[in-house]
């Protein structure tokens, strides 16, 4: 008999929207890497985090992480619109490569 808390997570893996996503992430060529990169600006005293190469639904993914941080400022996240990058404001690089690596990127 499997456990409450095994059935759920099951349950959201083989869900219809888990087949789906709206977006989609792609690894760099060389090093077959997830595109999280961390960028220091200000002198040091600003660190922003940064998703790059989204493809489709930007907006979707920054729903997406703006939900793991519950306590978070309205603007914690953010995407640019030109370039298709989302934004976090901090340094999270290693939780954001584990957390697309758990979802299959």
């Amino acid at each position: 008999m499997l456990r409450q808390g095994v059935r759920s997570i099951c349950r959201r893996l083989y869900s219809t929207e888990a087949a789906t996503p709206r977006y989609h992430i792609t690894r760099t060529d060389a090093s077959h890497s997830l595109p999280v990169y961390l960028d220091i600006k200000n002198g040091g005293t600003r660190q922003l985090t940064i998703i790059r190469r989204v493809q489709g639904d930007a907006q979707a993914l920054k729903e997406e992480v703006a939900s793991l941080f519950p306590d978070a400022t309205k603007n914690f996240v953010t995407v640019n619109p030109i370039n298709n990058h989302v934004v976090i404001k901090g340094s999270y690089v290693n939780d954001i490569k584990h957390w697309l690596a758990q979802k299959g990127f």
